[in-house]
């Protein structure tokens, strides 16, 4: 991939998501003036999110795929809100639908115009999993890792020259995780369900855990050679 291909597909990515957050923000707005009219009360909170149109789940699918293909955008905070404005289910498919469509795109684009992965800490990581005796598990665990850069992820996954089928089942498992626990820890956040968030916040954890294992395990593999 070009320089100017790069800056090309990321300035439009960025604008499109731009646009996308303030056509949402105007549907929302006035659920925002109405909460805090009401003294900060969370039941209402919950009934003026809980019965706003449907079709902005569609626009919060569109930011989450779009945020997805972007390298480096943080989209944890719309998943958590998709969680937070529909509910723990709902949000939970809109974030898989909006994250599994995002792969989608940027494989597309990286395989439409190829470009050499620069050196990263994180690089190593990626050919770990890549080279696991079974590499389609490797790679679900690699879209489950939020620490882990998705870029570096989908260059694996087009190194690996598995069929369109095996990788669109990787990062529907890969996704699975990440999108059930935005979901839920944001219902919960909403309703206040203390133990259902401390629940998720140790899941997280162990996330991040299953990252240093990998890390770790990379690391002794390096001191043996």
């Amino acid at each position: 991939m070009k320089l100017w291909h790069k800056i090309l597909f990321i300035t439009l990515g960025i604008l499109g998501l731009i646009g996308l957050l303030f056509i949402i923000w105007i549907n929302y707005r006035a659920v925002v003036t109405t909460f805090f009219a009401y003294a900060f009360d969370r039941q209402t909170l919950i009934d003026l999110l809980r019965h706003q149109e449907k079709h902005n789940a569609v626009l919060f699918m569109a930011v989450i795929a779009i945020g997805s293909a972007i390298p480096g955008m943080p989209i944890a905070a719309v998943a958590v809100l998709s969680g937070v404005c529909f509910g723990s289910w709902l949000g939970f498919g809109i974030n898989i639908v909006g994250t599994f469509l995002g792969n989608l795109l940027a494989l597309y684009i990286l395989g439409k115009f190829p470009h050499k992965v620069r050196k990263s800490r994180f690089r190593p990581i990626a050919d770990r999993l890549k080279n696991m005796n079974h590499p389609r598990i490797g790679l679900s665990i690699g879209y489950a890792i939020p620490m882990l850069p998705t870029l570096l992820v989908n260059y694996a996954a087009i190194e690996m020259k598995m069929s369109l089928r095996n990788k669109a089942i990787c990062i529907l498992v890969g996704s699975l995780p990440v999108s059930f626990l935005y979901a839920f820890g944001g219902d919960a956040l909403l309703l206040g369900n203390t133990k259902a968030v401390i629940t998720i916040v140790i899941l997280i954890l162990l996330l991040f855990g299953l990252y240093e294992i990998i890390r770790r395990d990379q690391r002794i593999i390096k001191a043996r050679n």
